[in-house]
């Protein structure tokens, strides 16, 4: 119980003295107890419908019927990319150019391939820029499922 105690004064003088800290932590309050957070995932399936291509068999179709519905696909979860999240590459340089990577980097954030010997600092090919959401902006639940786990709920037409 201490060390709880402990970490919510912790918090609460960072909630309290840094506002980006505070932006960060209030949808923790908000968040539901049990199952991942897949609102961007519902979002993607709602105006992409990215869960419906991605688990649908595609073997029988030709691939002019798929480059058409991935064009449909593409614009709507990039328009959801760039409505709720902004994205900036992990390295700025295009790839395939020459990078460092420093002593101390986040093992998260860059991934070594290749022959990996010795310690940072690192020479190497920029083979992938890499992706991190600096920040995001979820619509509140008006117009998501109301349970964290329904991605689009089923359609029933009635006559």
């Amino acid at each position: 119980m201490w060390k709880r105690l402990a970490l919510a004064l912790k918090f609460g003088w960072r909630i309290l003295t840094q506002p980006e800290f505070a932006d960060r932590a209030a949808p923790l309050l908000h968040a539901e107890p049990e199952g991942p957070d897949l609102r961007i995932l519902t979002l993607l399936q709602r105006d992409g419908r990215l869960v419906d291509f991605v688990l649908e068999e595609i073997d029988s179709y030709s691939d002019a019927q798929i480059g058409a519905e991935v064009r449909k696909i593409h614009q709507g979860c990039r328009k959801v990319l760039t409505d709720y999240l902004e994205i900036e590459p992990i390295f700025t340089q295009d790839e395939s150019t020459m990078v460092t990577v420093p002593a101390g980097f986040d093992p998260n954030a860059i991934r070594l391939v290749g022959q990996v010997s010795g310690n940072p600092p690192f020479k190497g090919t920029l083979c992938h820029k890499g992706w991190r959401v600096k920040t995001v902006k979820f619509p509140t639940s008006a117009g998501l499922a109301a349970s964290a786990n329904i991605l689009a709920p089923a359609e029933v037409e009635l006559r």
